[in-house]
């Protein structure tokens, strides 16, 4: 787009609106800000040019808002970042996807809820106008917080029930369309959409930072809205495969001879060699009652394919442990969890038994099955590993293995 001087201040509306803000200022300081008129409203989109994200604005239309309405607008703006708007989850019509995209985010910023959508021109319309206009009529009866795909389904099936009808569903729409300009997202080409989502996910993810480090960081954006902007930027680690190589680390070799293999060295003269894996697990299950049934299920179906290498005996515990309640699960057997104990929770209970010279040499390692609702437990004398129950963590910061299941990653992106 071309770019264009103008006597319009925007930094004054930008900087008095990031004030209050420090995710928005830390998201703004990496986004490239340029005045054009190539653009009826505002637009954000990947400026090949300049190798950066730009929000494009026409100074006319901003000219009229009041303060209030420029930071609406910035805000609009920013979340089609945060949401991933602009290379993913792309749907046609781009009419009525576009629509939906506003009234995901416009529902988040102020209460759209309940109100008839005006022209862009801003005239008001008419009774007979608004009568012909019956997906601006679903649209004033929407509730609001939810995503644009569902609000997207909701214009669609109103959509088919006016073709139905005879009618023409743009006709429907009336002149209504995106409150901004999204004519660029599809003018991307799909190999640089990778490209552009990650330029956008570093951005949202030095944003997530830093308004984690200032006391009121995130301002006035919701609770779970917050939560669901970290986990867009958290790397989604595979909890089967840390679990795997917790377990394969454990593995010991035993060297025996054999007939049965030919020796690399000495065919036919010498036996050859096979190894033997023969490590031994304990698991510590967390029976306090506060562990989801459901994980523990997940939990021993994984397991089970680990017990090729490894010998497992599972250890039921809360504030105490004793190995009367534990059994070992052998190859081959299914194992269902049964709870032995109802109490508090102590880390200490199965690390005691775990390090009590009488059990020396018997387990290679233990891992600890739990919601982590307890204090920092005492040394282990041989490799310790955590297993946290999904959107739990540990009360204490360790450098032993952690591994968080998570059956259902989280899609990238916040699902707004």
């Amino acid at each position: 787009m071309n770019t264009i001087e103008t006597d319009y201040n925007l930094d004054r509306h930008i900087i008095k609106f990031l004030q209050d803000n420090t995710f928005f200022a830390e998201l703004s300081r990496y986004i490239r800000k340029a005045p054009t008129t190539d653009i009826p409203t505002a637009a954000v989109a990947y400026d090949p040019q300049y190798d950066d994200i730009t929000l494009y604005w026409n100074p006319d239309f901003l000219k009229p808002m009041s303060d209030a309405e420029v930071r609406g607008l910035l805000t609009h703006e920013f979340y089609h970042l945060v949401f991933d708007h602009l290379t993913t989850r792309r749907k046609t019509p781009p009419k009525m996807w576009n629509v939906a995209t506003d009234l995901a985010i416009n529902s988040l910023i102020a209460d759209h809820a309940g109100v008839f959508p005006q022209p862009a021109d801003g005239r008001k319309l008419t009774d007979e106008e608004k009568a012909a206009m019956p997906i601006a009529q679903l649209i004033s009866q929407l509730p609001r917080n939810h995503s644009s795909e569902w609000y997207y389904e909701k214009l669609k099936e109103k959509a088919e029930e006016e073709k139905k009808k005879g009618n023409n569903p743009d006709a429907a729409f009336g002149d209504l369309d995106s409150l901004d300009d999204h004519s660029t997202w599809d003018d991307l080409p799909e190999e640089m959409k990778e490209l552009v989502k990650g330029k956008v996910k570093a951005i949202v993810d030095r944003a997530v930072k830093a308004a984690d480090a200032q006391a009121n960081g995130w301002g006035n954006i919701p609770a779970e809205l917050r939560e669901q902007i970290r986990a867009s930027v958290t790397p989604v680690v595979n909890w089967r495969n840390v679990l795997r190589q917790f377990v394969g680390n454990l593995a010991r070799g035993e060297r025996a001879n054999s007939i049965k293999r030919i020796n690399k060295r000495f065919p036919y003269i010498h036996p050859g060699v096979k190894r033997g894996y023969v490590a031994k697990l304990l698991v510590a299950i967390d029976q306090s009652g506060s562990v989801d049934d459901t994980q523990l299920a997940i939990f021993f179906s994984e397991l089970a394919s680990l017990t090729k290498k490894v010998s497992v005996t599972i250890l039921p515990f809360d504030a105490a442990a004793d190995l009367k309640d534990s059994f070992e699960w052998r190859k081959g057997t299914k194992v269902e969890a049964k709870r032995v104990r109802g109490g508090g929770t102590d880390f200490n209970a199965p690390t005691r038994i775990l390090n009590d010279p009488k059990n020396r040499g018997r387990w290679d390692g233990m891992l600890v099955l739990t919601d982590g609702e307890c204090d920092k437990p005492i040394p282990s004398r041989i490799k310790r590993g955590w297993v946290l129950s999904p959107g739990h963590k540990l009360l204490f910061s360790t450098e032993e293995t952690t591994i968080h299941i998570d059956p259902k990653p989280a899609t990238d992106g916040p699902w707004r």
